[in-house]
């Protein structure tokens, strides 16, 4: 999915160059055309004909070129929300992270916040490590990065594929289609219907991670058995046995 900011950004930028450019072709060419094609139209119409055929390919051209720059500045209205809509995720993103490392914050802004959490610093944390994937999810939907094909399969395979993202959207799940708007509305409904699919079929979730990490690090230790001790207990016994009977 990351590989399509890049190309979505690269063809917006693109269509808005070529609207400047049609833009400025009108405004700098648009009389010698009409200049041309007046000569040519001399011949055979009156002046008055001329007259009015110009006004009107005048008019025509000066509404396209209304057209491209209302065009070029709703492009670019939406590219600034779409800025701010970013940086102010970006803030609460950091936010989350500071509150999941520190657990003494989490009291600080009132967590659990009314919801049916444990009061529990690792519940937290797992709640609060989810919702900021779901908000990353929710992103990415509104500004038409992903389609609904892909949210909903995010939603059953990501999202609900452990019991802590059925937990996590059984406790917010309410507030969450009550609160929210626009395509971020639309992306909770999705959300919300998947998850009814799923508990309505009584899916099971996916089994947990094994962590590996300690066996993996436990194998390139040195490892030392009891025959191994008992060997080198023996060797010092005869050693020290034999340097008594030395003189």
């Amino acid at each position: 999915m990351n590989q399509r900011f890049p190309v979505r950004r690269g063809f917006r930028l693109t269509f808005n160059i070529v609207i400047v450019l049609i833009v400025v072709t009108l405004v700098v060419f648009y009389p010698l055309a009409f200049s041309g094609l007046e000569g040519l139209m001399r011949a055979e119409l009156k002046s008055s004909n001329i007259s009015q055929a110009y006004a009107a390919l005048s008019a025509l051209a000066s509404s396209l070129a209304l057209i491209g720059v209302v065009i070029s500045l709703f492009y670019q209205a939406r590219a600034g929300r779409t800025a701010r809509e970013q940086s102010i995720r970006n803030l609460q993103q950091q936010l989350i992270t500071m509150e999941m490392e520190d657990p003494s914050l989490m009291t600080a802004v009132g967590a659990p916040w009314g919801l049916p959490i444990p009061a529990e610093s690792a519940k937290i944390r797992e709640h609060l490590y989810i919702h900021m994937w779901a908000s990353y999810w929710a992103g990415i939907y509104a500004v038409g990065e992903i389609n609904t094909a892909v949210a909903r399969k995010i939603a059953r395979a990501e999202l609900f594929g452990s019991e802590a993202g059925r937990e996590y959207w059984t406790a917010v799940r309410n507030n969450v289609l009550s609160t929210n708007e626009g395509k971020y509305k639309r992306f909770v409904q999705i959300v919300d219907q998947e998850y009814r699919q799923i508990i309505a079929k009584n899916i099971p979730t996916n089994k947990p991670v094994k962590d590996t990490s300690y066996s993996v690090n436990a194998k390139n230790k040195p490892t030392c058995n009891l025959t191994s001790v008992a060997a080198i207990a023996g060797a010092l016994v005869a050693g020290m046995l034999i340097c008594r009977k030395l003189p």
